[in-house]
């Protein structure tokens, strides 16, 4: 009877033990792979836009998983009726299996378009910016480029729109001086943050128009403290511009402002962000560019915004990879650049991470029905 009890408090153990155990391994697994997935395929389709081929995500929507634990015990004996002769044995075991069923969604179809064509909005710029993202690295990213004006944005505001004088600085290496340019002044918002003295945020609209939500504006002055007046001649000046552009306003009179702009910045859609990388790589690749003289601190700079390598070869220690074309792509999890480089980099991809989920993963809106893979 001892025997019997022990038995039965050892099975009621192991099956306590087992099914939390498997859960939790099974949780975080899932967790890691579908991670892995969503970052795997992002990788994929940077290198798709390297080929310019079309690019193409799917979403895990939904995983169920049914556990069954399950404990065998058992006692088996020989009772011979004298003095040291019995004999008893015990048995005892356990198992757990798992059957889970996965629901992808390929993501398509107008609404899916629409967000992936769509250049971002300031809204979305303004938070993650919020988040404490270095400026050179988001508008390195997000940014088609700088609809430049003028030096002096109070001059701007005085004139007429046709007797304004406009040229566009392209974020893209082929052209080469106004890329320089652009780097270097986003460098010089750069700098400005890391000093404190760079303001995001919105202005105030028209007292007329006290509904109207305000603009995003990027200054070198709190806009909060400049005069009724001034604070609607900011919001009428930004206001020209669609939700896709940012106003940008570093003043002569202020910190950093002998480096000034006037301008606005245009941005991307995800998939321009994605070619803007893909191309990259090979075909149109970023260069080393120096600061300007009147930026004078100096800040982590690399040539590339997002440095994804390409190897004959699988890679060995890479954060992340994906193959194509008989090529592997991957992002180094140390390189020879240093680590200051190295966290750049990561920065810059989970940023990206940041507005693939921001831009596209919204698949309660994919009219596209799931596609279930039990195991």
């Amino acid at each position: 009877m001892m025997l019997a009890s022990a038995l039965w408090c050892m099975s009621l153990f192991s099956s306590g033990c087992v099914s939390p155990v498997a859960m939790h391994t099974a949780v975080l697994e899932y967790d890691w792979t579908v991670n892995r997935i969503e970052t795997e395929l992002l990788l994929l389709n940077i290198a798709r836009t390297r080929y310019h081929e079309p690019i193409h995500f799917t979403a895990v929507s939904n995983i169920a998983a049914t556990f069954d634990f399950r404990v065998n015990t058992g006692m088996m004996g020989l009772l011979a009726g004298s003095p040291g002769a019995d004999s008893l044995s015990l048995t005892l075991g356990s198992s757990a299996a798992e059957n889970p069923t996965v629901n992808i969604i390929p993501i398509q179809g107008e609404e899916f378009t629409k967000r992936l064509l769509t250049p971002i909005t300031d809204e979305t710029i303004s938070f993650l910016w919020q988040q404490g993202i270095d400026p050179a690295i988001l508008l390195r990213l997000v940014s088609q480029g700088i609809i430049f004006e003028d030096n002096d944005c109070n001059q701007v505001m005085l004139r007429q729109d046709n007797d304004r004088k406009r040229r566009f600085l392209w974020n893209q290496p082929r052209r080469k001086k106004e890329y320089q340019e652009f780097r270097q002044r986003v460098m010089h918002l750069s700098w400005l943050q890391a000093e404190r003295k760079l303001f995001i945020g919105r202005t105030d609209p028209p007292n007329e128009d006290q509904r109207k939500t305000g603009r995003i504006v990027i200054t070198n002055y709190d806009p909060n403290r400049l005069s009724k007046d001034d604070r609607e001649k900011l919001h009428r000046q930004a206001d020209r511009f669609s939700l896709h552009h940012i106003l940008v306003d570093i003043r002569p009179d202020h910190p950093g402002g002998d480096f000034p702009i006037c301008g606005e910045i245009k941005l991307r859609s995800f998939k321009a962000i994605l070619g803007f990388i893909g191309r990259g790589i090979t075909e149109d690749e970023e260069f080393d560019v120096k600061p300007n003289e009147k930026t004078k601190l100096k800040t982590v700079n690399p040539p590339k915004t997002l440095t994804i390598r390409e190897s004959r070869t699988q890679p060995e220690g890479a954060i992340i990879s994906a193959q194509k074309r008989g090529l592997w792509y991957y992002i180094d999890q140390e390189s020879a650049d240093g680590e200051l480089i190295d966290r750049w980099n990561h920065e810059a991809f989970d940023l990206l991470y940041q507005l693939y989920h921001l831009t596209v993963t919204d698949i309660s809106k994919t009219p596209t029905l799931p596609i279930a893979i039990s195991k």
